[in-house]
């Protein structure tokens, strides 16, 4: 059945999702419509979770992160083309996702679209991204809009570029005035770069951004879009796989079990959940894991800097521990799974997100999330401390030990001098802890309370752990010095957060 129009996706005012598809068979005026829901040393010391040295680098800056609403992904369009929104769930297993034909697909309400050269099987993954393919064949895209700028001569600033199954790294294709990553014209495949068609087989992502129109600050994204390129039509409400890594993951909406998430009692002043649910309905960029990722974090999707990512992501974990119901759940579940669903693919990848001021924070909960309500053993691997140390949030706790006195009066002690030095002394000795680059650089560690970013990233961090203590996922977690870090650092602050966050902490910890 060929499609001649697409519409797709309303938010309605019950909170779930309203898809409607409508297709235009071409033979008659029929219409059918249907509606459904750096070192050797890093890396054994990461994989044993040992306090050992991890992998040194600069230290990057602070700064402000960006916005982190994103509207709903609807949009319509027409003449053979898909607009992207946001798919429902349900279904069972073993049934194969809606489909269409379609010569291009678009989303955000036609913001950006790839155009093929010919019509090929195309649907949406549950979380209202694309696929396409061409049974098995290779997709050719002969164009995507916005329309890239510059060439490969150098010269203009490059723009609106396209990558194609990015690795993690400091370098990406999408704009030449990045502040800090760096560009790789190579990296961008971009029709409108490049010269020529993008030849994409399975399976593929291709990532188109958006550059923001002034090229100073960060980030030089505001808005990107993913469209997977697969072999075959996928499973009924599969999640999107990673964009990074092994692309071949499939997990389904029908997996997710919702016994695993909490049911406290609201305590009022809470959030709306779906004002909150629309700030995941657009990926969230993380194909760097180093400090300079803020130059493609997209400013339309999330926030730019780690400690202002963390706070968003740990909103949306504690509402999903409260007394919703499963179908108010469902939209923000969907957008928290699919982000721990990306970052799995980064850390399966060998990715790490190591302790660097507040750049790193907020990535290991996500992560633990999807493992959890989709029982997939392989995720929980990664989110266990004890088997693969490479986040963060894990990194910069610690409980003081006579390393830390003995660190601490020595002639290698050198924290960061914009605090005021303490150093430890024997009756610290058990107290948990926090350290800006502990797991790498023990000699910066500093007693005293204003260290540099300790006040940086208590807050979120502290909101991170709390909704996995509601979960009840801290042995999932395994790294007990952040639990209770976090407990000493809400007492000594006599709390943190807002007022709803604070009720929730009085009553339930």
């Amino acid at each position: 059945m060929r499609a001649a129009a697409v519409s797709d996706v309303a938010w309605g005012p019950e909170n779930t999702w309203q898809m409607t598809k409508c297709w235009a068979v071409v033979l008659g005026l029929f219409l059918v419509c249907g509606c459904g829901d750096g070192a050797s040393n890093q890396a054994g010391a990461r994989a044993s979770g040992g306090m050992g040295a991890a992998n040194a680098g600069g230290s990057g800056g602070n700064g402000n992160g960006g916005s982190a609403g994103a509207g709903a992904n609807g949009g319509e369009t027409s003449g053979g083309s898909a607009g992207a929104g946001a798919a429902g769930t349900g279904g069972s297993a073993g049934e194969k996702a809606e489909e269409t034909l379609a010569s291009a697909v678009s989303y955000y309400g036609g913001l950006i679209e790839f155009q093929f050269a010919d019509e090929y099987v195309v649907g949406q993954f549950v979380n209202g991204d694309y696929w396409v393919h061409n049974h098995g064949g290779d997709v050719v895209i002969t164009a995507i809009t916005p329309v890239g700028v510059g060439a490969p001569s150098g010269g203009a600033r490059v723009m609106n570029g396209t990558m194609v199954n990015p690795a993690n790294s400091g370098n990406q294709g999408y704009d030449s005035s990045a502040r800090d990553m760096g560009f790789d014209a190579q990296l961008n495949r971009d029709p409108a770069f490049t010269g020529t068609d993008l030849v994409a087989t399975p399976t593929s992502s291709v990532i188109k951004g958006i550059s923001t129109q002034s090229d100073a600050g960060r980030p030089i994204l505001s808005d990107a879009a993913v469209l997977t390129v697969l072999s075959e039509t996928p499973p009924k409400d599969a999640f999107r796989p990673p964009y990074v890594g092994d692309r071949s993951v499939v997990a389904t909406a029908a997996a997710l079990d919702y016994a695993q998430l909490g049911t406290h009692a609201r305590l009022g002043g809470e959030p709306e959940i779906a004002s909150v649910a629309s700030h995941f309905e657009r990926v969230w960029l993380e194909h760097c894991t180093s400090w300079v990722s803020r130059d493609i974090h997209p400013a339309n999707h999330m926030p730019a800097y780690g400690r202002d990512l963390a706070r968003s992501s740990a909103e949306g974990l504690l509402l999903l521990q409260l007394d919703y119901s499963n179908m108010e759940k469902e939209r923000l579940l969907i957008g928290l799974v699919q982000y721990g669903i990306d970052l799995y693919g980064i850390a399966a990848a060998g990715g790490a997100w190591d302790a660097n001021g507040g750049h790193n924070l907020g990535r290991k909960m996500p992560l633990l999330l999807a493992g959890q309500v989709l029982h997939d053993s392989a995720m929980l691997e990664y989110a266990d401390a004890s088997k693969h140390f490479i986040f963060q949030d894990d990194q910069q706790h610690f409980y003081v030990s006579q390393a830390e006195v003995d660190m601490s009066h020595s002639a290698a002690w050198a924290p960061d001098d914009r605090a005021e030095l303490t150093p430890y002394e024997t009756s610290d000795i058990g107290t948990p802890e926090w350290g800006i680059r502990h797991f790498d650089r023990p000699q910066a560690d500093n007693k005293n309370w204003g260290a540099t970013y300790r006040g940086v990233n208590g807050p979120s961090q502290v909101m991170q752990v709390f909704a996995a203590r509601l979960m009840g996922v801290e042995a999932q977690w395994n790294w007990p010095a952040v639990f209770d870090y976090a407990d000493r650092y809400y007492e000594v602050e006599s709390g943190v957060g807002s007022d709803w966050f604070q009720a929730l902490w009085t009553a339930y910890r």
